[in-house]
């Protein structure tokens, strides 16, 4: 016989958007649900943040390790293998998904581990249980893309790419985004022969160009094509891509494909005979308060279609608790920060500005003392300010770019004056100098740079 259950908010989905928006329920009052019919913590600690962030961990300290003597260290030899690597990252996934899971019980939330089902626009079917729930917030998230001309047995998404036992001789990866950047940095490194395919005219087209031209000098044992379209594929063995380039036709082989071209939102079952709109990224239509067309159910995170990071994700969970609990809070997309775990690592913020409009200033890690300590020399800070110097974007390629880029995050978005943000004292020495040269360069007042 089938149970009814009711709830003021039920979720679907555990990601960082769903396990948020469920304990900040709980945690305002509300009695809450929530369904997972996967693992605990989404996409982002399964299969994306977390496993890549944790190979990329390794084989930062194995770096280290092999170029110790520059640090007046004489170390033994040390091994990288991908075995150890796949030990170590399911150590840690398994830790940090029942950590999600601990603080779902302590809140006192209800887990349901299926997927759950629309039957109204209220009601939700999980197996033979049937859920009502006055509010309901959607974080299905994604899955990557898999055009057709991919769907061949063997070829790897990011959803797969953590689970191989076995490093490829040679890997193609087709998409030179942020996946595609950090995932070529992680097997050139652990050895594999990485040739990286890139629709685009470059590398992390998303970031200045000049973040481009580096990363491509600084990974020399990657080769690069751009603009490339592939135009079929067949495995015999190893993969073979047909590659149309302005150079004419050529053919690439490797014995591992991922396929790193982007993600789709995962849209849970019975919602769109609702009269679900969506919006033109095919994801979840929502306003600035996370709510759908559709009164009582909100969405957030990949499943909108639209920035999807897992801190947005948390951010947006916030905005919807709040709209459900009656408050006026509401989603601000100007200054989302982009981080990438290549090395050096890189991130920004702000539109990527016009440089006719705006003023621009540089300094590079090479003249930075912490960074010499740190026996680091390659990368820079760039930052773009108007003519009146309102700050409107700053770029970041160096160690800790992505811890960096927070206080430029917080400029950004406040909408600091030059002045304002090189006001603070900078420690010294410290890589958040950087950002101060850089700053001070835009008034012509870097005493430092070369």
């Amino acid at each position: 016989m089938a149970t009814h259950k009711r709830y003021d908010l039920f979720v679907i989905g555990t990601g960082p958007g769903g396990y948020t928006a469920a304990l900040l329920g709980a945690k305002k009052g509300l009695r809450v649900g929530i369904a997972e019919g996967s693992h605990f913590g989404g996409t982002c600690t399964n299969k994306g943040c977390i496993p890549a962030k944790t190979y990329i961990e390794s084989i930062n300290l194995y770096d280290h390790i092999k170029n110790a003597r520059r640090f007046g260290i004489i170390a033994g030899d040390a091994t990288l293998t991908l075995e150890g690597l796949y030990k170590r990252k399911t150590r840690i996934v398994t830790r940090l998904a029942k950590g999600i899971e601990y603080l779902l019980n302590q809140a006192g939330v209800d887990i349901y581990r299926r997927y759950a089902r629309f039957v109204t626009e209220n009601s939700l079917q999980i197996e033979d249980e049937h859920i009502i729930s006055t509010s309901i917030i959607i974080a299905t998230g994604s899955r990557p893309k898999r055009p057709d001309l991919f769907n061949l047995e063997g070829v790897l998404t990011s959803d797969e790419i953590f689970d191989i036992r076995q490093l490829p001789s040679s890997l193609l990866i087709v998409g030179a985004g942020v996946i595609g950047m950090e995932m070529a940095h992680v097997f050139s490194n652990l050895g594999a022969e990485v040739t990286v395919i890139e629709a685009l005219e470059r590398i992390l087209a998303t970031e200045d160009e000049e973040v481009s031209e580096t990363l491509v000098t600084q990974y020399k044992n990657v080769r690069f094509i751009t603009s490339a379209r592939i135009t079929a594929m067949e495995r015999r063995g190893a993969f073979k891509l047909f590659i149309e380039t302005p150079g004419g036709m050529e053919i690439v082989t490797g014995e591992g494909l991922l396929l790193c071209i982007g993600r789709e939102p995962v849209i849970p079952e019975g919602l769109q005979p609702l009269g679900l709109t969506l919006a033109p990224t095919r994801g979840i239509q929502v306003d600035s308060s996370m709510r759908t067309n559709i009164p009582g159910i909100y969405a957030i995170g990949d499943v909108t279609g639209s920035q999807m990071y897992a801190y947005v994700a948390s951010k947006e969970a916030l905005v919807a608790v709040d709209s459900i609990t009656g408050g006026s809070q509401t989603m601000d997309y100007c200054a989302i920060p982009s981080v990438v775990f290549t090395n050096p690592e890189i991130a920004s913020v702000g539109k990527q500005a016009n440089p006719v409009l705006v003023k621009k200033g540089t300094f590079p890690v090479s003249a930075l003392g912490r960074a010499r300590t740190m026996e680091a020399s390659e990368g820079f800070a760039t930052v773009y300010c108007s003519p009146e110097g309102k700050m409107e974007r700053v770029t970041i390629m160096a160690p800790h770019a992505t811890e960096l880029i927070s206080w430029a995050t917080l400029a950004i978005e406040k909408g600091f004056h030059i002045k304002d943000f090189i006001r603070p004292h900078y420690p010294h020495p410290t890589m958040a100098e950087l950002l101060k040269e850089a700053a001070e360069d835009c008034l012509g007042l870097s005493v430092n740079k070369p």
